[in-house]
């Protein structure tokens, strides 16, 4: 049955009819009922497969909430039809409206946790490799993105699902209502959710593109790095520049990720992924694959 803070929800109706027990996340998709701006989100139990699935609904019938929703249902349809094999991404399991007019997705529900509930606010120099490796496997992830002409165009630290698995990063990029798909949105009206900091500057005046993300994944490895310490500023560059704790190789490798004209950074993910596999190849030689 539903949780009673859940009382005023139809339980009979879609999604919701299919699953034997349902469970509220908050934001940090743990156990807590707090309110997220835009959606809702559920874990369920599926009736018939005995699966856990995520459920996400928005948290009005508005027009932009329903679309930004409908966009990432999109988006996700492309990456299950084309890359059917991937670990990084949910897969669509249905989607829909429920009996007020709000969207609905039900997708893959992954166990780990945003890759800011690990993240302190304090730069600890003994987690630096395992920083750049959680970096990397995003970045690859990211590279995936790109074969098909998808942006996702906001990364940051609560749409990056991380956790460690035999010393090795498993990691899930999540939350695709910003996403861009070259083929789909060519033409067509396209104003993202951003997040301050993390989302390149450029998105909110031109179409994005690889180095779109290029921006947010250098945004997020720093967060990692120097910890929640610096996304008030909205802007990574100066406190990058600032940073007496960085090696000045991995220095200037942020900055060129993060810097704010998208002709100023590395052209594409597999270009960041190149310099920053470099780097830890020559603090870290021959380090595990």
């Amino acid at each position: 049955m539903l949780p009673n803070n859940l009382e005023n929800t139809d339980r009979a109706a879609a999604p919701f009819d299919r699953f034997v027990t349902v469970f509220r996340l908050g934001p940090d998709r743990r156990g807590h009922a707090s309110e997220h701006a835009r959606h809702q989100l559920f874990v369920g139990r599926d009736r018939q497969t005995g699966m856990d699935l995520l459920i996400k609904l928005v948290t009005k019938p508005g027009k932009v909430y329903q679309q930004d929703l409908e966009n990432e249902i999109a988006t996700l349809s492309t990456i299950n039809r084309e890359l059917p094999d991937s670990r990084y991404f949910p897969v669509v399991d249905d989607h829909g409206h429920c009996g007020d007019g709000r969207a609905y997705l039900v997708s893959t529900f992954f166990n780990e946790l945003p890759l800011a509930t690990a993240i302190g606010t304090e730069w600890v120099p003994d987690r630096l490799v395992t920083h750049l490796r959680t970096a990397l496997e995003v970045t690859q992830a990211v590279v995936e993105l790109h074969g098909l002409q998808i942006f996702h165009v906001d990364l940051n630290p609560m749409n990056i699902l991380q956790r460690v698995e035999r010393s090795r990063p498993i990691v899930r990029i999540i939350d695709f209502e910003s996403s861009y798909e070259v083929a789909r949105h060519t033409g067509a009206f396209y104003s993202p959710p951003t997040t301050t900091g993390y989302s390149a500057p450029e998105v909110a005046q031109q179409r994005p593109d690889a180095r779109a993300d290029v921006f947010s994944l250098g945004a997020v490895l720093y967060t990692m790095l120097e910890g929640y310490r610096w996304p008030a500023s909205g802007e990574p560059r100066t406190r990058i520049e600032a940073d007496r704790n960085l090696d000045p190789e991995l220095r200037d490798i942020l900055l060129k990720a993060v810097a704010p004209g998208p002709d100023e950074r590395y052209g594409s993910a597999a270009d960041f992924a190149t310099a920053l596999g470099g780097y830890l190849e020559r603090i870290w030689p021959g380090r595990p694959r």
